[in-house]
């Protein structure tokens, strides 16, 4: 009898051992649940560094002045390149993702017929299955994507003709739109470029350049579509950054008409050359050499910096967002001559 009272006594331990044991799970995950707030602040940080650096040597050139690069862009896994060097101008294709080189073109042939590019690519636009490559002698070649066969030709290579010079272009709405020298804005309709139209395709409409200066020393400019659908164009004479309305472009419209929307033209404290649009900060390029970051919160300019990880910019001539973390810039400098691919870090700190 007194061993079952043990027994019954030691059970009545144990079921209240395992009682507090199960309460204390319990209340351990009620805590992890409902007890732990998401209240702190959040305090981002960004950091830079080199990814990859392409020159005349990783690409197995002979010197060092047979690349020089200059405007970039990107469509899928393609990533389009001007070289300025010295072995004559030239859209180098690249790998995007591995920097390896896959193709260069100089020449090609139409109607039977050797072309090239005669001078200095100021721009390149992926615009749907066409690529838009402006150069300097006021010419704007149209290729199809992805093969780049050759579609057509906007301009006649004379300043007095469409084209003039088209020093910084791109592509909305169906409409070509390029900064001429002057600094006025020339439209072309992407309707019009064909292969019938080559050398024949007549401006559409040409808008006020609102006060910009011409230029005669060439300097770098650049334009492209933000995400509220405007036209962003940096204005390198008179230090700021243009926004046109490209819904204003119609048969109505004209010449001479400004689009530009004054309210959100930005003056700077340096001449821009050219942007990148992400999604929390703006880079830009200018006359200081350094690449300039715009901080979309705080809504300024909010540093500059020279030099990332493992690199150091001596003259970052243009810049270009492949996405959010990728930037690709042109330091055109003659003791670099490269093309360096920036990664872009973003951190949390939570307080």
């Amino acid at each position: 009898m007194s061993l079952n009272i043990k027994t019954l006594r030691y059970t009545i331990v144990m079921l209240s051992l395992i009682s507090a044991v199960q309460c204390g799970e319990k209340d351990f995950d009620d805590m992890n649940s409902d007890s732990i707030q998401d209240d702190y602040n959040s305090y981002w940080y960004w950091s830079y560094e080199a990814g990859l650096v392409i020159n005349a040597e990783t690409l197995g050139m002979n010197a060092s002045e047979d690349f020089v690069p200059y405007t970039v862009a990107h469509t899928g896994d393609s990533l389009f390149v001007a070289n300025i060097g010295k072995q004559g101008n030239s859209l180098m294709i690249f790998n995007a993702e591995s920097g390896e080189a896959v193709n260069t073109i100089k020449s090609w042939t139409f109607n039977n017929a050797e072309l090239g590019f005669t001078s200095q690519i100021e721009a390149i636009v992926p615009a749907g299955n066409r690529l838009y490559v402006s150069e300097r002698q006021s010419l704007i070649h149209v290729f199809e994507l992805p093969g780049m066969n050759y579609v057509a030709c906007i301009g006649n290579g004379n300043w007095s003709g469409p084209v003039f010079q088209a020093q910084a272009m791109t592509v909305k709405d169906g409409f070509v739109f390029a900064r001429d020298k002057t600094g006025e804005v020339s439209i072309y309709k992407e309707s019009d470029a064909t292969p019938e139209n080559y050398r024949k395709v007549n401006r559409y409409k040409k808008v006020s350049g609102n006060g910009s200066l011409g230029n005669n020393a060439f300097a770098t400019h650049y334009m492209q579509p933000d995400a509220d659908g405007n036209i962003m164009l940096t204005d390198y004479g008179t230090g700021r950054i243009r926004v046109l309305d490209p819904s204003l472009v119609n048969d109505e419209l004209a010449n001479g008409t400004s689009i530009d929307i004054d309210g959100l033209s930005m003056q700077l404290e340096f001449k821009p050359k050219t942007f990148a649009l992400c999604s929390d900060r703006w880079y830009a390029t200018g006359d200081n050499d350094h690449i300039n970051i715009y901080d979309f919160k705080k809504n300024e300019w909010v540093k500059k910096i020279k030099a990332v990880k493992g690199y150091s910019f001596l003259q970052p001539a243009r810049i270009y967002a492949q996405n959010d973390s990728i930037l690709w810039v042109s330091d055109t400098n003659g003791s670099k001559r490269a093309l360096v691919k920036v990664l872009v870090h973003k951190g949390e700190i939570r307080e």
